[in-house]
């Protein structure tokens, strides 16, 4: 049984040849003068949040703010952003691990960067994504759920709509669950090249109901966690986690939605910051709730 609705898959804009715009760019700088300003930091702080889809609008940062930290990459969201037309939880926190490396097996392998698609959705769909939601009911952070999305997989053999995600620690196994399956987005890449078709493979659990106490312990450690997909016996992927900084990440998104600037967009938020170079942020002492305006990728923050 293929499943079908229970993820929101990237957009992928299809552009006519009169069209040739950037995908959502116009959405999100919208209304903000300094459009140069706005798009980077926008683009980094969406690509840092699991639920950011980086190929529609995706606003202008209002009660948002987000982070890398050693391996780790938070998104947070105040209280007032969250409780929206929703539920009042408190205060949100996603705290993302993001393996970059994965390695097919017989089943299958990830895409190529050639065969990934030319748009702002590729750079989520070459990586395995295991994201920790947190929420403060109560005022402070409590795990309320885990996801895990798989990079988009090719070679898959037909009618393959389910596998075992397994992750290790040092003690061993730490989770093993079955994670459903759907077809990713096709787009033409590359000068009209259509990629192979490919698969993505994602689970979610409710850790209020069904908590994963020793996993949630060897990330809070900085143990590095290995990955498997697994189907009829033929591994289809495996990755490796790093989780260091993950305590200071969630210290840091914790101090960010209780700061009163959150309430302001991002470009607003780093106006002051615009002239900085790169080594002003090497050793800014700012609040977490403006670390969102450190331009730096996360490669040169090493």
């Amino acid at each position: 049984m293929r499943a079908s609705g229970l993820l929101v898959v990237l957009a992928l804009a299809s552009c006519g040849p009169e069209e040739r715009t950037r995908a959502a760019s116009d959405n999100v700088v919208a209304g903000v003068v300094d459009k140069g300003a706005a798009w980077p930091l926008l683009l980094a702080h969406c690509l840092r949040a699991t639920s950011c889809d980086p190929m529609s609008d995706f606003g202008t940062g209002v009660g948002e703010a987000s982070n890398v930290i050693g391996s780790v990459a938070w998104s947070a969201q105040s209280k007032a952003r969250v409780t929206e037309g929703a539920a009042d939880y408190g205060a949100k926190a996603e705290v993302n691990l993001f393996g970059q490396r994965a390695v097919g097996g017989k089943a299958g392998r990830p895409l190529t960067i050639d065969e990934l698609p030319d748009n702002l959705g590729g750079a989520k769909a070459k990586r395995t994504t295991l994201s920790i939601e947190y929420r403060a009911p109560s005022g402070a952070f409590e795990p309320y759920g885990l996801q895990v999305i798989s990079p988009h997989l090719t070679g898959l053999a037909d009618g393959l709509d389910e596998a075992v995600l397994e992750i290790k620690g040092s003690a061993g196994l730490l989770f093993s669950d079955t994670a459903g399956a759907m077809d990713a987005p096709v787009t033409r890449v590359n000068g009209g090249y259509a990629p192979p078709k490919s698969t993505i493979f994602f689970l979610s659990r409710n850790l209020r109901d069904e908590p994963l106490p020793d996993l949630l312990a060897a990330i809070a450690k900085g143990e590095t966690l290995s990955v498997r997909l697994v189907s009829k016996g033929e591994t289809v992927m495996v990755d490796a986690l790093y989780t260091d900084g993950f305590g200071a990440a969630l210290e840091q998104a914790g101090a960010a939605v209780n700061d009163p600037v959150i309430s302001r967009p991002v470009v607003e938020r780093c106006a002051r910051f615009a002239d900085k170079p790169d080594e002003f942020w090497k050793l800014a002492d700012v609040t977490p709730a403006l670390l969102v305006c450190d331009p730096r990728l996360a490669e040169r923050r090493r």
